[in-house]
């Protein structure tokens, strides 16, 4: 017998077992699936389709399922909820990573039935004496002060309620933009807390919810159905016009400046109030300093956020002098300040004028020439300073 056809045969024989079917306990993967599916089809080598059948790879990721729910069911049953969520999370990230949508489904509906059962209650600093819920200060928590989001989790059983720990709460603004701790997680009484470090609009509402999140195998469960939201309110948008004009003659009961100080702010997005009444020198200053007490009684009943006090003061009218000559004509001079302030006492805005000049034929004449002036002088301090006077009134 020749050598060629033996050596044609091995050859033949040995290209054949390259392209033969996985041995025993060996699936090949399905088209599309890198690890192959119990529920398609899988082709050999040879290019014939088989039905498939279900691996062992698959059947143990069921038994480890099956194991990783009872150990969830244990869990709550000893009054360990947030083990049990964390156990029900581990499976369903499993079911989820195979394609058992089905199986997703059931435990999500479980975790979802267990979600009715948990609560998010406010920490007492949050509770008026009605038990209702207070609201908290846009402009005082953009600065870190005042009532921070707390809140409790609890498992309620109709008749009772038990907190739960090693659990995260959530915590993200809703209304308005902001930076706060956004993860917490609850102790032993089920309390967990942020701190808000600032607002993006302190001049806004802004409300922050929390809600609980339980993680586990690199996976998340967010209860967003159970939440508690805390409002924080923006101060009133009006502010209250106060004049005080000062002139030789004493202070004056009815300022000629006030109303065109109104006006020219009126367009600056605040609603403006003239004040209605005489001025108390002492109080005014007092206000003008950013004396809160002295703001809230220059308010009254008025649900003021801010105040435009204008200050204007003329000084003794002379007469004019020139060439060593002296004229019928009285010159006065006036300085006038704008100043807004905020019901706390913060000062957002200030600009002062010196030098305006009035005259008349009379010391009178010069007086109220002046006040014209300084009428004329603050409109276009408002109208030049209107960008910074309404981002100070939006802040």
């Amino acid at each position: 017998m020749s050598k060629v056809p033996v050596m044609a045969m091995i050859v033949a024989v040995t290209l054949a077992a390259c392209v033969s079917s996985p041995g025993p306990g060996q699936q090949a993967p399905a088209s599309g699936d890198a690890g192959g599916s119990a529920t398609a089809d899988r082709v050999e080598a040879t290019g014939q389709a088989i039905p498939a059948t279900p691996s062992s790879a698959a059947a143990t990721s069921d038994t480890e399922i099956d194991a990783i729910v009872a150990k969830a069911r244990s869990s709550i049953d000893a009054n360990h909820l947030a083990e049990g969520i964390k156990f029900y999370i581990s499976a369903l990230a499993r079911v989820t990573k195979a394609g058992k949508r089905a199986r997703a489904d059931e435990i999500t509906g479980t975790l979802n039935a267990i979600g009715t059962r948990l609560t998010v209650e406010p920490h007492e600093s949050w509770l008026a004496s009605d038990g209702s819920q207070r609201t908290g200060s846009s402009r005082a928590a953009a600065r870190g002060e005042g009532p921070m989001p707390a809140v409790y989790l609890y498992e309620s059983y109709g008749y009772a309620k038990s907190p739960v720990p090693d659990a995260f709460i959530r915590f993200e603004f809703i209304a308005n933009e902001g930076n706060l701790n956004a993860s917490v997680a609850t102790d032993s009484k089920g309390l967990a807390n942020t701190g808000i470090t600032s607002i993006a609009s302190p001049g806004k509402d802004a409300v922050v919810r929390a809600y609980p999140v339980f993680t586990s195998e690199g996976y998340s469960f967010a209860f967003k159905t159970v939440f508690r939201d805390f409002s924080y309110v923006a101060p009133p948008n009006l502010a209250i016009v106060a004049v005080m004009e000062r002139t030789p003659a004493g202070d004056g009961s009815n300022p000629r400046v006030l109303d065109a100080v109104a006006t020219s702010l009126k367009p600056l997005g605040v609603e403006v109030v003239p004040y209605n009444g005489v001025l108390a020198p002492a109080r005014f200053g007092a206000a003008f300093g950013g004396d809160v007490t002295a703001l809230a009684a220059l308010a009254g009943a008025v649900k003021a956020g801010y105040f435009a006090l204008v200050n204007v003061e003329v000084g003794q009218p002379s007469r004019m002098e020139y060439g060593g000559k002296v004229y019928n004509i009285y010159i006065a001079n006036a300085k006038a300040t704008l100043r807004i302030v905020r019901l706390d006492g913060t000062v957002v805005f200030a600009e002062a004028k010196d030098g305006v000049r009035g005259q008349g034929g009379t010391e009178q004449a010069a007086v109220d020439d002046c006040l014209v002036k300084v009428r004329d002088e603050l409109s276009a301090i408002v109208n030049a300073r209107s960008a910074v006077i309404r981002k100070a009134f939006s802040e």
